[in-house]
């Protein structure tokens, strides 16, 4: 099931309250650089609103034209641990390629080729 997202669509489903022309061309860059975005991005809404109760989010990074799926790394142990567990098994279920940036950062590269 594909969504078809506008994109200010797509930024007001990761929870940006303001969107400007820069953030609207970087959803853009970040659409076309993940490879079949269109087959991947409900997954990718529901992985966003399931991490928000272990303070993590899916968002646009600052540093790449990929979305980003991230966590504030806590004294709790056991909810970075599942922050980790949820966002692999979330990639393997969906055969979503991500990339580890740190313990506590994925990018979304997208459907596995």
């Amino acid at each position: 099931m594909t969504l078809d997202l506008s994109n200010e669509g797509i930024l007001h489903q990761l929870g940006v309250g303001t969107v400007n022309d820069a953030l609207l061309n970087q959803v853009s860059a970040v659409r076309e650089n993940t490879h079949k975005f269109e087959a991947i991005e409900k997954h990718v809404f529901d992985l966003h609103r399931k991490l928000e109760r272990i303070d993590g989010y899916v968002a646009l990074s600052n540093s790449k034209n990929y979305l980003k799926i991230k966590h504030h790394k806590s004294d709790n142990r056991v909810q970075n641990d599942e922050f980790i567990e949820m966002v692999e098994s979330w990639a393997k279920r969906y055969k979503i390629e991500i990339e580890k940036v740190n313990q506590n950062t994925y990018y979304i590269l997208g459907l596995h080729s």
